[in-house]
């Protein structure tokens, strides 16, 4: 793993150029919500949680389905919050041409919010992904399951080509962790962190199933993980 000078530690006054946002009326927050899994008591909580912290955009990183039983209420949740997103292995079949089979047990209002969703996404020069940058989330036959989270130089150096943005928004791996072409940061969630303006990072988000989401102020540079379990308050 890599110094702590891969990251900036966050002060409590506020950044300089978040200062100037709120004067320009510039997009700031991003509300980031990972695997959800049909666990509609936390989504719920999650979006409660990006709101009170000031999130302007809510985003899902995919993989809403679970076993179907409660898929409808959490697009539910998910449409009536204005949340967009990408979509994870998880729903794949609903875009992958499998017809009625997939397809039938689901309204048409929880059908069109899928369709709406998007295999990779691009916010404010963020790239949001559900799989990592280096796999094509429109192919199944990539190994989504046995890649490992990224966390050497060496593993996430595919990544960084695979894509220019110099920051990174995953899911998949139901867990934290922030990497930068340097390497692993020695981070795990427990934290904000703030990102150094010179260095491009890789982050993944762990699931809100897990009970966790995440804020990234675009502008100070920020991510704040938010503990859903009870924890301290982001």
């Amino acid at each position: 793993m890599r110094s702590e000078r891969d990251s900036v530690p966050v002060g409590i006054e506020p950044h300089p150029a978040r200062r100037r946002a709120h004067r320009e009326n510039a997009f700031m927050r991003m509300g980031l919500l990972a695997d959800i899994h049909e666990d509609v008591e936390r989504l719920a909580a999650a979006i409660a949680r990006c709101r009170h912290e000031g999130a302007d955009r809510l985003y899902t990183l995919g993989d809403i389905f679970e076993t179907g039983r409660r898929f409808a209420r959490a697009v539910d949740l998910l449409r009536e919050a204005d949340v967009t997103g990408v979509w994870g292995n998880h729903e794949f079949g609903l875009f992958a041409g499998r017809g009625s089979s997939v397809e039938n047990p689901f309204d048409w209002t929880t059908l069109d919010y899928m369709h709406r969703l998007q295999p990779r996404m691009e916010v404010d020069g963020v790239l949001l992904s559900h799989v990592l940058p280096c796999l094509d989330p429109t192919d199944v036959e990539q190994p989504w399951y046995v890649e490992r989270a990224p966390e050497t130089a060496e593993a996430a150096a595919r990544n960084f080509a695979a894509f220019p943005h110099r920051r990174m928004f995953v899911g998949h791996f139901h867990r934290w962790l922030a990497v930068s072409p340097r390497g692993a940061l020695p981070w795990s969630g427990e934290r904000p962190i703030r990102f150094r303006a010179d260095r491009r990072y890789l982050v993944v988000i762990a699931a809100v199933s897990d009970g966790w989401c995440a804020v990234y102020d675009t502008v100070a540079d920020v991510l704040t993980p938010c503990d859903l379990r009870g924890g301290t308050p982001c």
